[in-house]
């Protein structure tokens, strides 16, 4: 029980401490500026990665589909109507 209560009285001066830091008369517009422009960049930073990743997996995707079309023998009608057959999404 007083383990709980020191944790809780921990916890509210860091949190004070941490509003007391923010919001600072003198120094705190820039804290939260500099917090802000951070979080911003990481946002953009975290898009990209996943974007770049989408455009990666899409690009593999496609050069694996080229060579399994590449494997299919030319001129063979049957197979001509299968591949338009999963283009179209009717292979099952």
């Amino acid at each position: 029980m007083i383990m709980k209560g020191i944790i809780t009285i921990l916890a509210g001066l860091g949190a004070g401490a941490a509003l007391m830091y923010l919001m600072d008369p003198e120094g705190g517009n820039r804290r939260r500026a500099l917090i802000r422009d951070k979080a911003v960049k990481l946002n953009r930073q975290g898009r990209q990665a996943i974007e770049g990743t989408v455009k990666d997996l899409s690009n593999r995707a496609k050069g694996v589909s080229h060579d399994m079309r590449s494997m299919l023998p030319e001129g063979n009608s049957a197979n001509e109507s299968s591949t338009a057959d999963i283009n179209n999404g009717e292979a099952f």
